[in-house]
């Protein structure tokens, strides 16, 4: 299409919205019976707390080859016939893979990745005084390779840890573990201690299933810094603390005063960083009904940075609110 006249000569044409209708209808029918996505479904909610390798067995077992190529035929086919056809997958993108989202559950997600070694290449390229940082996501990880060429990963181990760790403390660093040759029919498992990364260059591609697990890792992910190898930062590694923590804030945003209990109960959850978190968005939506909790939290927090960050925030709002800290 040239021009927005011809693009609007399609979509105002009267049978337009009903064949996409019916090209997403019969795709989802097709996935659901014929490639037997319903079963996997159904299979899934039968048993919500599977392992990693519950997980992965599983996925293996159902995302074959030839299902794959089903999968990817399909969805030229539906685009070839319309190009405003809406995949019943999420696609996803990054600096050097494209792909979409097979399935995608609370306990895991498992996507299809076509990577590609010029983009990967150049995406590692740095200039000087640029920071490269290498993220262990305290997840299990997945590969399994359907096509590769001169494809490769390099993998890297750190030692575990427990969310009570004092990690500001521990001078947590990391160690390089093996290169690995991609080859067609590979299967990888990374731990939650592991990390790895995609270093293939000019000419190298591959097609791999991902499996990204949300539960059964560490509690944190970390990040480091490269040339260092010094921890430069973390964040949660699963989907629920996460979401706890942007609800907090979203009750501080939008000033729901009515909000104290539910953030009460977020400040005395079992993960240090969710606690935290909630105490700042609290001490921002009402000062001073979290006070006496954030001197609780200096006083009886299990988590040493937790007690350290209150103390530091008591001595500093002690300036700019006098009162309440003579209370």
């Amino acid at each position: 299409m040239k021009n927005l006249q011809d693009i609007m000569s399609v979509v105002q044409h009267p049978d337009f919205r009903q064949a996409l209708l019916d090209d997403n209808e019969r795709s989802v029918l097709y996935y659901n019976r014929e490639l037997g996505f319903g079963d996997l479904k159904r299979s899934l909610q039968d048993k919500r707390d599977r392992t990693p390798e519950e997980v992965f067995a599983l996925c293996s077992d159902f995302f074959t080859e030839d299902r794959i190529r089903k999968i990817v035929a399909e969805e030229q086919a539906c685009a070839a016939r319309n190009p405003f056809y809406g995949s019943s997958f999420q696609p996803i993108s990054g600096e050097f893979f494209g792909g979409m989202v097979l399935v995608s559950t609370d306990q895991f997600s498992a996507m299809l990745l076509g990577l590609d070694g010029f983009e990967i290449d150049m995406a590692k390229r740095r200039t000087p005084g640029d920071r490269r940082t290498l993220t262990f996501g305290g997840q299990h990880t997945f590969l399994k390779v359907y096509r590769a060429r001169d494809f490769t990963l390099q993998t890297w181990k750190m030692d575990s840890f427990v969310d009570e760790d004092d990690l500001a403390m521990s001078g947590k660093t990391y160690r390089e573990g093996t290169s690995l040759d991609c080859r067609p029919g590979d299967t990888f498992h990374f731990g939650a201690d592991e990390a790895f990364e995609y270093t293939s260059k000019v000419g190298a591609h591959a097609l791999v299933l991902q499996i990204q697990m949300y539960r059964h890792g560490l509690p944190m992910a970390l990040e480091f810094d490269v040339d260092t190898r010094r921890l430069v930062g973390a964040a949660s590694s699963a989907q629920e603390p996460t979401r706890l923590q942007m609800l907090a804030t979203a009750m501080r945003l939008f000033g729901r005063q009515d909000a104290w209990e539910q953030l009460e109960r977020l400040v005395a959850h079992s993960s240090h960083y969710v606690r935290w978190h909630a105490m700042r968005e609290y001490l921002g939506l009402n000062l001073d009904r979290a006070w006496p909790l954030l001197e609780r939290m200096c006083d009886e927090d299990p988590h040493p940075a937790v007690r350290r960050a209150a103390r530091k925030t008591i001595d500093h709002l002690s300036d700019v609110a006098p009162a309440l800290a003579a209370e």
